[in-house]
């Protein structure tokens, strides 16, 4: 089951190799956090934050998920979050809408992953 789950986050896009190595080669370990980061509240406060147009919080939120990706090797979540973060940092970028849009989608295919 692990390993398939290894396989599937890989697959993916995330270096789960470098993550788990970081993790002192603990792969149970790494999957415990990989769950606890898909079932944290975080992602569904930050989508609620961007709804209502709160994007102080959002960008808070939104730089702490970039460091649980940044931590867990989730690279193509990790990059979307960058952008995001960016975005919503000081003053607002006309991207921030798209980029937002595509992190959604990126963390959508993450979870189809892990299924």
């Amino acid at each position: 089951m692990q390993n398939k789950k290894i396989e599937a986050l890989n697959t993916w896009g995330a270096d789960t190799a470098s993550a788990i190595k970081r993790m002192l080669g603990d792969e149970e370990f790494y999957l415990s956090l990989i769950d606890v980061f898909i079932t944290n509240n975080d992602w569904d406060d930050f989508v609620h934050l961007m709804s209502e147009k709160k994007y102080k919080d959002a960008f808070v939120v939104s730089h702490r998920m970039k460091g649980s990706c940044a931590d867990l090797s989730l690279t193509p979540l990790y990059y979307a979050l960058c952008d995001v973060t960016d975005d919503l940092r000081n003053e607002i970028r006309p991207s921030l809408m798209y980029n937002y849009e595509r992190a959604v989608k990126i963390r959508d295919s993450l979870l189809e992953a892990l299924k």
